[in-house]
């Protein structure tokens, strides 16, 4: 076989592979190689995360801060103080500085993630609302809490990127007290499609929610790659997976 043919082949195998890294470690985020690869991704990405995002702080209270804010003061009246809410994937603290930056919002919030560099941008981020925020380093889909813990749950722009994220929804499930509210985003728009198994259809992922026994299912357009869909849970709900053998709710906490 002559070498031009070598070469040939070298350069096409070359140019399949880099394709697939491409796929893999700027597409998916590392979404198919596990959790430790997309931690250890954005721990690196962290320093730029805010400003490629650049959010709209009006938006989010309008957006996110809001139906949680009405869910609360429907569902608990004049306990709001008490509230607890646990933002899952949390990344550098959107949702907890939407929420904590509203007068009327007067609880408390557990900012998970499992990249430490992600949680020390919403450290510095929400350092003055100390106390009122605690950062959990920790796996979204084996939750070390108690089940009917929180008031709400959230979840925004990190499903796709979970080795379970049907799993991890289960957990999200557990933890929230019957009558809590899940927000969670789910992915849609141009790039869905290169994220086989992750991204359903927003009205196909609505009916699973409501299968798992969420009523009052609701769902609207939020960013460009995203919807934004919430549900309240019944008092009886799908089974799901237990915390992982011991841990504990204090397992790797830092406070603000």
């Amino acid at each position: 076989m002559p070498v031009w043919v070598y070469l040939l082949l070298g350069t096409i195998a070359a140019a399949l592979i880099g394709l697939v890294l491409y796929w893999q470690l700027v597409v998916a985020e590392g979404a198919y190689l596990g959790t430790r690869v997309v931690a250890w991704l954005y721990d690196r990405f962290a320093p730029h995360y805010d400003r490629v995002k650049q959010y709209d702080k009006m938006s989010d209270a309008i957006m996110l801060a809001a139906p949680i804010l009405r869910h609360l003061a429907a569902s608990l009246a004049g306990r709001a103080a008490t509230a607890v809410v646990l933002d899952v994937g949390t990344g550098t603290g959107r949702l907890p500085d939407a929420l904590l930056a509203q007068r009327r919002f007067r609880g408390r919030i557990i900012a998970l993630d499992a990249s430490g560099g992600m949680l020390d941008l919403a450290r510095a981020k929400l350092a003055s609302y100390a106390g009122r925020v605690t950062f959990l380093q920790h796996d979204a889909q084996r939750l070390p809490f108690d089940p009917h813990t929180f008031d709400a749950v959230t979840c925004l722009e990190a499903l796709e990127f979970m080795r379970d994220w049907r799993g991890a929804v289960r957990e999200m499930l557990r933890v929230l007290k019957p009558g809590g509210l899940l927000m969670v985003s789910n992915r849609i728009g141009p790039d869905a499609w290169k994220l086989p198994g992750r991204a359903l259809p927003t009205e196909a992922f609505a009916d699973w929610l409501r299968e798992l026994g969420l009523r009052d299912v609701q769902y609207h357009p939020w960013l460009v790659d995203y919807d934004l869909v919430t549900g309240v849970k019944q008092a009886t709900i799908v089974a799901a997976q237990a915390p992982a053998p011991g841990c504990s709710r204090q397992e790797k906490t830092k406070h603000a």
